[in-house]
């Protein structure tokens, strides 16, 4: 593995990881590259595992922590346009593809960064061999956003865009409670909540979204976990049936919670195995 600072457009400074400099693939071995969009509070450390998974069949697996997360400059958990992040990963997408020029390139996105990998692909369509989606941000939840809250939210955002108006309940997080203590512990998760002014860009996220399914024509995979309560399966289930995609597929782990890739180990095998056989089968 190995690090690496690189600026954005708007001159923010992002933490990058990059898996495979160990690896045994010679730089003409590497069969496609894959790009990790992580979630809204953590960072791309917690894709540690599955990454090293993913390197082994021969996939060049790079992320970086989102303006205002993990070891990223920004303002902490906000972002005043998910836009912001679309363009991040395209440039360092873009940078890493002047190395490996001509390979396809994947895009895995979890919560937060499904809905960023989806905003991606439906942008440019034909620059992505496939989206893969863990537990993706779709749908905004019910109780927290009904008409009288959005209403309130955005005028309160333009005030006090910093004003936290929801928590993330770690135990709703994943069921490994070895996991569940690392991610209450870790110095570079976000723990104070969500951010009034980042919510009202999620929602204007998701409105681009809801409204754009006819547009996502690329190959792509959701898995959810059934007893996801941070973001809703009925986003993924209603991606699933109103895309215009010809090569589509849902997979719902029965019991699992947000975080698939770090739930229990049975849970955890089945996601790596997944992943790996739906790109194996693109390639």
């Amino acid at each position: 593995m190995s690090e690496n600072i690189i600026k954005t457009e708007k001159g923010y400074n992002l933490y990058c990881r990059y898996w495979n400099e160990d690896s045994k693939y010679a730089r003409e071995d590497i069969k496609a590259l894959l790009f990790i969009v992580h979630g809204y509070c953590e960072h791309c450390l917690f894709y540690n595992e599955l990454a090293e998974t993913l390197k082994e069949q021969g996939l060049y697996v790079f992320s970086h922590d989102h303006v205002g997360h993990g070891q990223s400059e920004g303002t902490r958990a906000h972002v005043g346009d998910f836009m912001e992040y679309v363009q991040d990963v395209f440039y360092h997408i873009e940078l890493v593809k002047k190395k490996f020029p001509q390979k396809p390139v994947f895009l895995l996105g979890h919560s937060m960064g499904g809905a960023v990998s989806i905003l991606a692909a439906i942008s440019k369509p034909n620059y992505f061999k496939g989206i893969l989606l863990i537990g993706p941000l779709i749908t905004p939840d019910k109780k927290s956003a009904t008409p009288w809250k959005i209403a309130a939210g955005k005028i309160a955002a333009r005030f006090r865009p910093q004003m936290i108006v929801a928590k993330i309940d770690p135990l709703k997080v994943s069921r490994d409670a070895v996991f569940v203590k690392r991610y209450k512990e870790d110095p570079l998760v976000w723990h104070e909540g969500v951010k009034c002014g980042w919510g009202v860009a999620m929602l204007h996220a998701l409105s681009q979204i809801t409204s754009s399914f006819q547009d996502m024509t690329l190959p792509f995979i959701v898995l959810h976990g059934s007893e996801d309560t941070i973001c809703e399966l009925e986003g993924s289930q209603l991606l699933y049936d109103k895309a215009a995609s010809k090569d589509k597929q849902i997979k719902i782990f029965d019991g699992a919670f947000h975080q698939i890739h770090n739930d229990t180990p049975d849970v955890k095998k089945e996601t790596n195995k997944t992943i790996s056989q739906w790109i194996a089968d693109r390639l």
